[in-house]
């Protein structure tokens, strides 16, 4: 028996001094109702109703119960209408400042399918992990090393005027004799790091490749802002470590960078494994967010939980 909508059919009988109009005003028709009273009756071994010439009417026991039975039914309808509150309340999700908006809007689109409605805080690796942390956001897209990823994005170099072969880092180092061709328009040039890319797994290991090449330590550079390194490529002739997407955007030709090889990596955590298992379920849309296919043969990891520690891995 459904005690509340038990409830329901006899608060609206009592009111309404009817079975027939009870069960009308709760949309059942006249048997169920009777069943729903009767089910009552039996499960507190006592008669709630008396039957009239003119209807139905409480019995003393039924007076007694009315009161915790109104209780019970708006105690329910009220936690209906919390759940359906709670369910339009949209998922906050922090994302890098990479992602396109039209990426972004198809993600949220797909998800809005499915009865989701998401959030996008784009900020920097270090603000979206901090967010998450304070819990100003329900779940974040981490920077990782790549092995340990479940989207792997490759970088490369964006130049003003293109390269016609892949690029090597070594090719930026200086020298006095003059070189001919591109190795030649490279040499002694920077290379800039946008903001997505100033975690210690790509930074670091773009220095010392960078040191073991020969290269200057003025010649790898974290600006202040990416507006400021694109606009040191285009004046200075710098090379721009980015993706491919992101040069596209830019309209910058691109080369990958083959030595060393470095590439993005991401995770998604969130602060409660529903958060996780609800997004996990859009991992190609949040791969087509970040410009990546997924890592080969990696899942959807997605994190959750108090301490960002449980995790649920499937199939991508």
């Amino acid at each position: 028996m459904d005690l509340v909508e038990a409830c329901r059919t006899f608060t609206a009988v009592s009111e309404l001094g009817s079975m027939t109009l009870g069960a009308a005003a709760t949309g059942i028709p006249q048997p169920v109702a009777s069943r729903r009273i009767a089910g009552l009756e039996e499960q507190f071994g006592a008669r709630l109703l008396e039957r009239t010439g003119r209807g139905v009417s409480l019995t003393p026991f039924g007076r007694d119960m009315l009161a915790s039975a109104t209780r019970l039914v708006e105690l329910a309808d009220e936690m209906m209408l919390d759940a359906d509150k709670a369910k339009l309340q949209p998922i906050s999700v922090a994302v890098p400042v990479s992602c396109s908006t039209r990426n972004l809007a198809v993600l949220a689109a797909s998800a809005q399918e499915e009865g989701l409605r998401i959030d996008f805080q784009s900020g920097s690796p270090g603000r979206r992990a901090d967010d998450l942390a304070a819990r100003k956001v329900r779940a974040a897209l981490r920077a990782v090393p790549a092995a340990e990823a479940t989207w792997t994005v490759p970088l490369g170099c964006a130049h003003r005027t293109g390269l016609a072969d892949p690029v090597r880092i070594a090719a930026l180092r200086r020298s006095r004799a003059r070189v001919p061709g591109e190795v030649g328009q490279l040499m002694g040039q920077r290379l800039r790091v946008l903001g997505e890319d100033n975690v210690p797994h790509i930074r670091d290991r773009i220095r010392r490749a960078a040191e073991t090449a020969g290269l200057l330590p003025f010649q790898v550079v974290v600006d202040h802002s990416d507006s400021a390194a694109v606009a040191a490529v285009l004046s200075d002739g710098d090379l721009l470590l980015c993706t491919e997407d992101e040069a596209a955007d830019l309209r910058l030709p691109w080369a990958p960078l083959i030595d060393p090889q470095v590439a993005r990596g991401y995770v998604l955590d969130a602060v409660s494994a529903d958060h996780a298992t609800v997004l996990g379920a859009f991992d190609a849309e949040i791969a087509d967010c970040l410009g990546s296919t997924g890592a080969d043969g990696a899942g959807t990891a997605v994190s959750g939980g108090d301490e960002f520690g449980a995790e649920r891995r499937g199939q991508g």
